[in-house]
């Protein structure tokens, strides 16, 4: 994997043949910890996002592990929406307030939610390049 990016920046998760390499090696779980820390997602916000158990997700921060390749999916899935949003409204508070959004070009969902499959979140990331263009529908 390349050099850690600054503080905050995820830029990295859209290097998709090195977050192959990632998932399947297993994404460390202290990774998807420093991203929650910076993107201000709680431990039970994260666990819920990537579909593990919230005393599953505890204990695998506690025992340092890594995930497992659904689990490494979800969570770079998670990361790499969450840049494409805060590359367009640059801050984390902004970004949070959007993803949380219930937006009628997703039927009243939150990006969020949407997100929960990789369609949706190649959606949130059309949306997300339609409204950079000043396209919004």
């Amino acid at each position: 994997m390349k050099a850690r990016q600054a503080k905050g920046d995820y830029g990295h998760v859209h290097d998709n043949a090195a977050m192959a390499r990632k998932v399947e090696e297993g994404v460390p779980v202290l990774d998807v910890v420093e991203f929650g820390r910076h993107a201000g997602f709680t431990s039970e916000e994260l666990a819920r996002l990537i579909h593990i158990p919230p005393r599953t997700y505890a204990r695998r921060v506690a025992e340092k592990a890594r995930l497992k390749v659904p689990e490494g999916e979800r969570a770079v899935r998670l990361m790499r929406v969450y840049d494409c949003a805060r590359q367009l409204f640059v801050t984390h508070e902004n970004t949070r307030e959007w993803l949380n959004l219930e937006l009628p070009a997703l039927g009243w969902r939150t990006p969020l939610d949407f997100a929960r499959t990789e369609q949706g979140a190649r959606e949130v990331e059309n949306l997300l390049g339609r409204i950079a263009h000043g396209v919004v529908t």
